[in-house]
């Protein structure tokens, strides 16, 4: 018996057993299931040849990437997108980037309408570095509010 042979014969002892155990009872076949994909493509790949400066907004620990090709900001530890309608999420400003269901995005982020980063681009630039090596802690101290308070006691 050559080995292609064995591999059929063993092949069809494989079946063969299945059937026989699923006829006895031992096994019986689970309920059919459908599985619907719907795909949604990513949007073509956006390229930051380095880390951008970002914008806060006010009131805010959200920031905008006001001078890169896109609709980027950064909050909470994530880069989001927002993409012909469609919010992306990343870990990095570079990609990967993924698609998540408007169920999943956080509310906060609807407030935000193509274009958004043309609205801040008169505004003061913060160092990439300088934002996430303390958005965290700025965040717990509710940095940008302190600011603004400071801000206007000393324009009175």
């Amino acid at each position: 018996m050559n080995f292609r042979h064995s591999c059929v014969v063993a092949f069809g002892v494989v079946i063969l057993a299945t059937i026989g155990t699923a006829n006895l009872g031992l096994a019986r076949p689970g309920p059919l299931m459908a599985e619907i994909v719907v795909g949604v493509p990513l949007p073509p790949p956006i390229v930051i040849p380095s880390p951008p400066a970002l914008v806060v907004v006010p009131r805010s620990n959200i920031y905008i990437a006001a001078d890169v090709g896109g609709d980027i900001l950064f909050t909470n530890g994530a880069w989001w997108w927002l993409y012909e309608g469609r919010w992306y999420q990343s870990y990095s400003y570079s990609g990967p980037w993924q698609y998540i269901t408007r169920e999943r995005v956080p509310r906060f982020l609807f407030d935000f309408r193509p274009g958004f980063r043309y609205s801040y681009r008169n505004f003061p630039r913060l160092r990439h570095e300088e934002v996430l090596g303390n958005w965290k802690r700025w965040e717990h101290e509710r940095h940008w509010e302190h600011e603004r308070r400071e801000e206007r006691h000393h324009n009175w």
